[in-house]
């Protein structure tokens, strides 16, 4: 009996197959364009079911804010303008609303000084010369401090190039021509008689030697001020 028991035929037993042993995890789907990751170890590991480390919306987006932090400082630096920078055109700014005002007051002063007879400025081709000169500096100062005001609210700089700096010495070298062609006759009028035609002439070059003082620094530092 064992002896029949030991030569029966042993029949393998049947492997059941369940769906649970052959089950593969599907990767995740990839992310949508335009998705910001922001945790690069969590981008690592989201995307690496297709062997590219950190995955290519990862890279993107980081190629992205890159190149839109670096228009950023690009834009930022343009508009910061050096503290040195700022304070030279406030200087050249005040100096030219300055000259304006001094050329303007010597304007009012010779303009006024009509008194008749010897006292009429117009009798004096060098009182006419100052009357000019004044004026023209006046009217140039002006629309120089006008249009650097708007340049310094506009882009942060007063500006100024060549042709600031030919203009500043121009008309500063007419303003001392005219204050010292004036000065010899007033001081020979002053030394006979003082009275208001005398006083205001007086008063009239001390401005236009002034604003000359004004526009000649002026030029100056707007000589400074260009990149070389």
């Amino acid at each position: 009996m064992d002896l029949d028991i030991m030569a029966m035929p042993t029949t393998p037993k049947a492997t059941t197959s369940s769906p649970a042993a052959y089950y593969v995890a599907k990767p995740p789907p990839p992310p949508p364009l335009g998705y910001a990751v922001h945790n690069k170890a969590a981008a690592a590991a989201y995307d690496s079911y297709d062997g590219r480390h950190g995955g290519m919306v990862a890279t993107t987006t980081t190629t992205r804010s890159s190149s839109s932090a670096a228009r950023h400082h690009h834009h930022h630096h343009h508009h910061q303008q050096p503290a040195g920078a700022r304070a030279l055109d406030g200087v050249l700014l005040l100096l030219r609303a300055a000259a304006s005002v001094m050329a303007f007051v010597a304007v009012a002063l010779v303009a006024s000084c009509r008194h008749g007879d010897w006292m009429e400025f117009a009798r004096y081709p060098e009182y006419r010369g100052l009357l000019g000169a004044s004026a023209l500096a006046c009217a140039y100062s002006a629309a120089q401090a006008t249009r650097g005001f708007r340049r310094m609210r506009a882009s942060g700089r007063a500006g100024g190039g060549l042709a600031d700096f030919a203009g500043d010495q121009v008309v500063a070298y007419l303003l001392i021509t005219a204050s010292a062609a004036a000065l010899p006759i007033t001081l020979r009028m002053r030394s006979a008689v003082l009275n208001v035609f005398t006083d205001a002439m007086t008063a009239a070059i001390s401005l236009a030697f002034i604003a000359f003082a004004a526009l000649a620094l002026s030029a100056v530092l707007s000589a400074a001020a260009q990149p070389y």
